[in-house]
């Protein structure tokens, strides 16, 4: 089993937006934050004939892959693949609360079964990889700090050391998964309270950061920061992440570099995958910044001819251009 890395910043998984290029990106940008996979159903994960377009790891350690399902025997067999494709972490998915999800008997309704939940863990774990959780902190309107106890005290029964907490309740119905990470309050404090009570597990906030200095400042006070929105925002910005929350020299420049090789490794797929979910990650380099949209614009009419190498050149000359801007 891998030596624990450093979990002081980690980028959530995000459905649609944490794919195989997107971990590229953020690898080139941040030697050091560590990465999570989409949430992948055990299901799929094991019968896809592409999974391979999901779950390709290509050495972007440390990383994670996080999985959903309650099936004991699923999970066992997701680990193994886990542990093959050279991941460090296996995470199990007990926040989502989408009905699809809730469908399929995982995500954020488990935790109304905690044993359940505890037995699912047991099953990660071959010795092999690392198992970890991610939660919320309770269920529905209600705020229970007993019931965020009592789930924690059953599922660290399983002997897992790493649990990131979404600090809100999960919504089963009424509400949409985009909601539900605004409307339920978040209470940093069930997070705090449940580290006293449980001073060997660590445990991530996630949760309503909206900065890089916001994160910074909470790391402070818990065992590591998830940031989810703020990336799929703007993933360049994890390249102040390495020197500001690991003490790891200079930040990383935005520069022609990245774009040569972030494209270095999208021509390589281009055959056998969609241009715009290769392009999607590095399209966000024009967040904020002025009079953009017609450079968008080409880039799309480039997009429907499949022409990687004119759009390499649009990158590389927008970052030359707009150098000091992004950096």
């Amino acid at each position: 089993m891998k030596e624990n890395n450093n979990r002081r910043f980690c980028v959530a998984p995000m459905m649609g937006y944490t794919t195989p290029y997107a971990r590229k990106l953020y690898r080139i940008l941040s030697r050091n934050s560590f990465l999570f996979t989409e949430m992948i159903p055990a299901k799929s994960m094991i019968n896809s004939k592409n999974k391979d377009l999901v779950i390709e790891n290509n050495d972007n350690n440390p990383v994670a892959l996080q999985v959903g399902g309650s099936n004991l025997n699923d999970l066992k067999i997701c680990s193994e693949i886990a542990y093959s494709y050279n991941y460090d972490e296996i995470n199990l998915n007990v926040g989502c609360p989408s009905k699809a999800v809730q469908n399929g008997k995982f995500g954020a309704c488990l935790m109304k079964d905690k044993v359940l939940v505890r037995q699912c863990l047991e099953s990660l774990q071959n010795n092999k990889i690392i198992v970890s959780l991610k939660c919320r902190i309770g269920l529905g309107n209600e705020m229970n700090y007993e019931f965020f106890e009592e789930f924690i005290e059953e599922v660290s029964k399983s002997g897992i050391k790493i649990i990131y907490v979404h600090a809100r309740n999960a919504i089963l119905s009424g509400i949409s998964p985009s909601q539900n990470r605004t409307i339920p309050k978040l209470d940093y404090n069930f997070v705090q309270r449940i580290k006293t009570k449980f001073p060997d597990i660590l445990f991530i906030l996630n949760g309503g950061i909206k900065s890089l200095q916001e994160a910074k400042d909470l790391s402070n006070d818990y065992d590591g920061v998830m940031v989810g929105r703020l990336i799929q925002n703007n993933p360049f910005v994890l390249a102040r992440v390495d020197s500001m929350f690991y003490n790891d020299g200079k930040n990383t420049s935005i520069n022609e570099q990245i774009i040569f090789d972030y494209f270095k490794y999208i021509k390589t797929k281009v055959d056998n995958e969609s241009i715009f979910r290769l392009l999607s990650p590095i399209l966000n380099i024009f967040f904020g910044v002025p009079n953009s949209k017609i450079i968008k614009s080409r880039i799309n009419e480039h997009m429907k001819n499949r022409n990687l190498n004119l759009i390499e050149d649009i990158f590389m000359h927008f970052v030359k251009k707009n150098n000091l801007l992004l950096n």
